[in-house]
């Protein structure tokens, strides 16, 4: 059976014609739900009822003589679609030299919302059982150790905004356990200028993470090397010697 039927029974017809009716604003700017209606070959009232949905989401904006234009947030996402590829591309060379020299997995992970970190780019290791995150894969930040090299730099603003929105999930005994043990997380990753996960979502697990910082010391991103605990503990030094290495040739790119 072709792919593109076998994937049809998981496709939501409602969401696809919502991208549909996104697609008619490459060619026009302004569309009024009867145009709508026209041109994907549905009737004016669900059309409108698009429409209004999509205005109430922010991807569109009504206008005064009851049409319809492109909304902000469309640029918006464009925008960081645009900034994460351009991170992506300057930064996965150095993941897979890192995963070449280490024989670990490398991971680059960004925080796009007040709360969650996700894995955008990867270089699986070479070694025998390797750490192999799914690109997209997105958590609360202090259950990683990339988003925790993120968060300890961010403003005490966010990260106590942070506190108040993200859930303190009891994963393993290391798990950190309330909005105190993060603080002192926090401190201790500024002290000594990365972070660590020691099997504190899944047992057996460890991660070490360092931040990538702009020109003005904001975390853009953090990159990371995961792996086995045994394994990664006993050659922690020599591994965080190369992260540390990779961020500062990457900080002088991009400063």
């Amino acid at each position: 059976m072709p792919d593109n039927d076998k994937n049809e029974r998981y496709i939501l017809h409602s969401v696809s014609t919502a991208f549909s009716i996104l697609d008619l604003f490459f060619e026009r700017e302004e569309l009024s739900p009867a145009e709508v209606a026209r041109c994907i070959n549905i009737n004016r009232s669900t059309a409108f009822r698009f429409l209004v949905t999509m205005e109430q989401s922010g991807y569109l904006i009504k206008t005064d003589n009851a049409k319809y234009r492109l909304g902000v947030k469309v640029s918006s996402l464009g925008q960081v679609a645009h900034n994460r590829m351009e991170l992506i591309t300057l930064i996965h060379p150095f993941l897979v030299g890192l995963s070449e020299k280490t024989g670990e997995s490398s991971h680059l992970a960004i925080m796009d919302d007040a709360t969650h970190v996700t894995f955008i780019d990867k270089s699986v290791g070479t070694l025998w059982l390797t750490m192999d995150v799914m690109i997209g894969y997105s958590k609360y930040a202090h259950l990683t150790g990339t988003g925790k090299a993120i968060l300890a730099y961010k403003s005490d603003q966010f990260i106590n905004q942070y506190i108040r929105s993200a859930s303190f999930e009891i994963c393993t005994p290391n798990s950190i356990k309330d909005a105190g043990s993060l603080l002192r997380t926090l401190d201790m990753i500024r002290a000594q200028g990365y972070s660590t996960d020691n099997e504190e979502v899944e047992a057996g697990l460890y991660c070490i993470a360092v931040p990538v910082l702009s020109r003005d010391a904001d975390p853009i991103a953090s990159i990371s090397l995961s792996g086995p605990t045994t394994r990664m503990v006993t050659n922690q030094e020599s591994h965080l010697k190369h992260l540390k290495d990779a961020v500062a040739q990457i900080e002088r790119l991009i400063r």
